[in-house]
């Protein structure tokens, strides 16, 4: 074998191979190219055969070991790697690897004795081996929906990952950070508090509770810190590591129980705050008074049939079916059963209370020859009357071509979501041509109604069952009601509609969280997404203000990043560290999402204004913000202002880059506005606005890609 014999040997014994397990390096030898070669089964027997000449030899059996974990045969790697640390019980590789098998085979609860174990004993050697098994039990708790416990296996993941994985993982982070489906409180990094000792015997017991937790041990940890906080169980911080620990050990209701105290005991608002908005936000996945999400699924003898009969009903909507996934499994059809005609509706008048409501969904799948898998439908909705109202509205004429399940008064229960959130579903329909100017407005108008009117008259379980407008008024409710904003905020982000705090602390007569207090020298790298919006945007120094910037644009709280940007692109002196196009598009999103058109084609103006960037001449730069007017314009196709951009394009533009008349012809006809091509108004060059820089005919062109149109808050 080619391996050093004065080299440590790969058993892991820590011996010399010469004087360890040299005498069984021939036959290793073959075993290994057996592997090379794509035998793994044949190396396993071969490995077997060995074992009975060599029992107990750590080598033959870690390596046995991971053939049947990468097999799939985690019980059987988990018994062979046993047996090992029976004899080996220091081995690093059989104690990562058995932890691996022991997830595998017996699921995070039962392994995490092992897992510990391998975080503790087999990190510093096997880094690269630990962090895999971190990714994976990140990938666990993600399908839990453990977020936290997600993120910080992640983190410990990327620490102990080699550089060619440290990328992927930094990537696995931002995605999370910047994941809008997942309320703001919990995303990003939260650190363990500090704690003060009175006594030295105090500061072990706390060190020994954040070594644990360094090395991802969080319920050791979090054991170490819950016996402190029964022993003063008036000191925040104690509670506080307790609950972050639990939380990134995937125990959420111990966490949230932890979290719930230390916000009762500390005295910083702020602090308290965040830690109850976090306890709230775990309670909220706990809840037990819910609205079950439903389906009912029956057999169809006849799809073509079916979708004949069901166009022609009145309150039935066929709407686009999604193009993801496999061609096999997309619906031939989808519809949704609204309680109005749309038929009969003005959509150019819609208010609140006319807006045609959705009562469930339906999708048609047709029969599949190659699995005899007959023609199905599912009809899906919330319990209760709306859905049973589509189910009987679908029935309606179709009762000879639909076999529903057997007991078809007992819907199949997909999901649920808290009674509570269900103020927060508008459930509309809104036909794909109604302009986006228009569904906007009434977007705003349903937030603000929410906001102002509905959901502060409704009452609250972590308010101890009263509304936020009679919680405004008990002070010992001032922590859960501030929290309660928070999460209000954070479910709005979440549907991408900010709630506006400002106004709802206006509207509730309550303060809000006090600035977080800072210096020209405070790090805000690590601060929390709670504490980030707390920051004194004003008040900081140009290197903070650029990492504000880059830690904002990433999480995409409108609120606190409008602010951000428009002091970013007020400061001259960041113009370089910041992508200013990229500040200025984005805050024409998000005054498009407010309703704001004209501050809208202001930032547009200013970024058209902007020199063109590195990489890009004049022309394309003009182009591109060009493009971005269109699209802010269809926004409203009966802006005054579309015709004269559309005659640009076919006088200007289109001479030079001929390419783009299909692009702009297809887009315009999504909204029924015919081609500027078959109607182009005479255009004088003094009607043309300048480019920068001007235009060479003799210059080559690059045609920019037109691919995707930006549409504005989107």
């Amino acid at each position: 074998m080619s391996a050093d014999i004065y080299g440590p040997c790969p058993c892991g014994s820590g011996k010399k191979f010469k004087f360890c397990c040299h005498a069984i390096a021939d036959e290793m030898d073959r075993i290994v190219r057996l592997i090379d070669s794509n035998q793994p089964r044949v190396a396993v027997q071969q490995l077997e055969i060995l074992e009975t000449k060599r029992p107990n030899n750590a080598w033959v059996g870690t390596t046995r070991g991971m053939l049947l974990l990468d097999l799939n045969e985690s019980a059987a790697a988990r018994d062979v790697l046993k047996q090992v640390l029976e004899s080996h019980p220091d081995n690093e590789l059989a104690i990562v690897l058995y932890a691996a098998a022991m997830l595998h085979s017996e699921g995070p609860v039962q392994a995490k004795r092992a897992m510990h174990r391998a975080f503790q004993r087999s990190a510093k050697k096997l880094p690269g081996l630990v962090s895999d098994l971190a990714t994976t039990l990140a990938a666990v708790h993600a399908q839990a929906g453990h977020m936290m416990a997600v993120r910080e296996h992640l983190a410990l993941a990327l620490r102990l990952a080699p550089e060619q994985r440290r990328q992927d993982l930094f990537v696995q982070l931002l995605e999370i950070d910047g994941a809008d489906e997942i309320a703001y409180p919990i995303r990003g990094s939260h650190h363990l508090p500090n704690i003060a000792a009175s006594s030295d015997e105090l500061q072990k017991e706390i060190r020994k509770g954040q070594k644990y937790a360094a090395v991802g041990c969080w319920s050791i940890a979090a054991d170490v810190f819950l016996a402190l906080a029964k022993a003063s169980p008036e000191q925040p911080e104690y509670w506080h590591a307790t609950g972050l620990c639990r939380a990134w050990d995937g125990d959420e209701t111990a966490a949230a129980e932890s979290l719930h105290r230390a916000a009762h005991f500390y005295l910083d608002l702020g602090i308290a705050v965040e830690c109850e908005t976090l306890a709230q936000i775990l309670d909220a996945k706990l809840a037990t008074d819910v609205i079950e999400e439903c389906v009912y699924r029956g057999r169809v003898s006849s799809v073509s049939r079916l979708l004949t009969v069901l166009d022609g009903q009145p309150r039935v909507e066929r709407i686009k079916v999604p193009e993801d996934g496999e061609p096999e499994n997309r619906p031939v059809a989808g519809y949704v059963i609204l309680d109005l005609d749309p038929k009969q509706t003005n959509f150019s008048q819609l208010t609140l209370d006319n807006v045609p409501k959705v009562l469930g969904k339906v999708v048609i799948h047709d029969a599949d020859p190659k699995t005899n898998k007959p023609a199905f439908i599912m009809v899906a909705g919330l319990r209760g009357p709306n859905l049973e109202n589509a189910k009987s509205t679908l029935a309606s004429g179709t009762a000879d071509l639909i076999e529903w399940d057997q007991d078809p008064t007992q819907p199949h229960v997909v999901g649920m979501i808290s009674k509570e959130s269900e103020i927060l579903e508008n459930h509309w329909y809104l036909p794909q041509k109604m302009p986006l100017v228009r569904r906007r407005e009434l977007l705003n108008q349903f937030w603000h109604k929410v906001a102002i009117e509905t959901w502060p008259q409704t009452p609250l379980k972590a308010l101890q069952g009263k509304t936020p407008e009679q919680a405004s008024k008990d002070s010992s409710l001032k922590v859960p009601l501030l929290a309660a904003v928070h999460i209000l905020d954070a479910s709005a982000q979440q549907r991408e509609r900010g709630i506006g705090l400002t106004a709802l602390f206006a509207r509730l007569g309550i303060e809000p969280l006090p600035v977080l207090g800072i210096s020209g020298e405070t790090g805000l790298g690590s601060l929390s997404i709670m504490q980030l919006n707390r920051l004194p945007i004003e008040q900081l120094n140009d290197q903070q203000l650029v990492t504000v910037v880059n830690r904002s644009m990433l999480i995409r709280h409108d609120e606190t990043l409008y602010k951000v940007l428009k002091l970013a692109i007020a400061r001259p002196a960041i113009a370089d560290q910041v992508d200013c196009v990229r500040i200025l598009r984005t805050l024409a999103g998000i005054a498009s999402a407010n309703g704001q058109r004209e501050e809208m084609f202001e930032w547009i103006n200013r970024g058209r204004n902007l020199p063109a960037p590195e990489g890009k001449t004049a022309f394309q730069n003009a182009w591109a913000w060009d493009m971005t007017e269109f699209g802010a314009r269809l926004e409203d196709p009966s802006d005054p202002q579309l015709k004269p951009l559309l005659n640009r394009f076919v006088t200007y533009y289109g001479p030079k880059v001929p390419q783009i008349r299909q692009h702009i012809e297809q887009t315009l006809l999504t909204f029924d506005i015919p081609s500027p091509w078959s109607a182009v108004e005479i255009i004088t060059p003094d009607s043309i606005p300048s480019i920068g820089g001007g235009w060479n005919p003799s210059a080559p062109q690059t045609v920019p890609a037109a691919g995707k149109i930006w549409l504005p808050g989107q």
